[in-house]
């Protein structure tokens, strides 16, 4: 695809820092950068967002611009990656914030989701459940925010070993959640 002289111009001065030249551009490709990123967010304020984030980016890599054989390609490509990092942040926030809980043996809140002490109550119960010594290290670093090697100088053992029980009482937690009919993943029961 070639480039129109006039558009070519414009991101050989941007390239070399001129700011008129940038705002031009900027008004040559919202019309056309805009429905693009509607047409797949379908939000307006996403797609304000994204046009923001992307002229920042164009600013901030404008000395990359004269090796580039289509910047306005380039331009359309970091708009549809922003706008793909959206629908899959958007998928990612429905598919694992939202809690499913089975139909007959586990309690609702009024939306249709598990209430959230029932579900503190099943992360007690399996915690619970662990051996002495990963309820141990899993209370360090959870309830009182130790870090792994805190948690191993402390209870003199390798960090390795720490990582390792802890990964396994994650598991045994999830595992005693789903057999409670509960799917429900947070980030907060998987990062250490």
């Amino acid at each position: 695809m070639n480039l129109p002289d006039n558009e070519r111009f414009l991101f050989r001065l941007v390239a070399e820092g001129n700011e008129q030249a940038f705002t031009s551009l900027f008004n040559l490709f919202l019309p056309r950068l805009y429905p693009f990123i509607i047409k797949l967010t379908r939000s307006e304020g996403e797609a304000q967002e994204i046009i923001q984030e992307t002229f920042i980016k164009l600013w901030l890599n404008r000395d990359k611009l004269a090796d580039m054989e289509n910047p306005g390609g380039w331009l359309f490509r970091v708009a549809s990656n922003r706008s793909y990092d959206y629908l899959r942040a958007q998928a990612l926030n429905n598919k694992f914030f939202r809690p499913i809980a089975a139909e007959h043996d586990t309690p609702h809140a009024p939306d249709g989701g598990l209430d959230a002490k029932e579900l503190q109550r099943l992360i007690g119960e399996a915690i619970q459940t662990l051996p002495a010594q990963r309820k141990k290290i899993y209370l360090m670093s959870r309830e009182q925010g130790k870090t792994i090697p805190e948690i191993a100088a402390v209870l003199n053992i390798s960090p390795h070993t720490v990582k390792n029980t802890l990964v396994t009482s994650l598991k045994h937690i999830r595992e005693y959640l789903a057999r409670h009919g509960v799917i429900y993943l947070i980030f907060s029961l998987f990062i250490f």
